[in-house]
């Protein structure tokens, strides 16, 4: 059980590292630019870095086991949730005041990125699926008795 803790403990400092405190840090650096714009995308960095850190730490916590698979499979579809919530259904909307008085209308069709993003994690929820469906077919093979050697007469 401890190695699979402390397995778990690091692969969460990674993940947390990569998805949350490099791009804090780069945003951070466009904060400058444009701050509604950093505190918009620190929200949905924070709520991305939190979801891949916590399935990561418990898919990992849990790995042998059937709930493994089952968090995979929950994992794709809180992912599918959060990006299409997070991108605003694949059109996004944005009012920047660059210059006192002036302000920047911004529009993006985010469309085919997000029907990518869904793609993939559909792929994702797919091999969870079939994992889980392997798991559980190698788990009953084994509990099955082993035939016994037959003669030839």
């Amino acid at each position: 059980m401890l190695p699979r803790v402390a397995k778990a403990t690091v692969k969460g400092l990674l993940y947390l590292f990569l998805f949350y405190i490099i791009p804090v840090f780069l945003l951070s650096q466009v904060a400058g630019f444009a701050p509604q714009l950093s505190e918009d995308f620190q929200q949905r960095v924070t709520v991305f870095a939190a979801i891949t850190v916590f399935f990561a730490v418990a898919a990992e916590l849990t790995s042998g086991t059937i709930y493994q698979h089952g968090l995979n499979i929950g994992r794709a579809l809180i992912l599918i949730i959060y990006f299409v919530i997070a991108l605003d259904g694949g059109i996004m909307k944005m009012d920047l005041d660059i210059i006192e008085g002036q302000r920047i209308n911004i529009m993006a069709d985010l469309r085919t990125y997000l029907m990518i993003l869904i793609s993939i994690d559909l792929l994702a929820l797919a091999k969870s699926v079939l994992q889980m469906v392997n798991f559980l077919s190698e788990r009953t093979e084994k509990q099955l008795p082993q035939p016994l050697p037959h003669e030839n007469l």
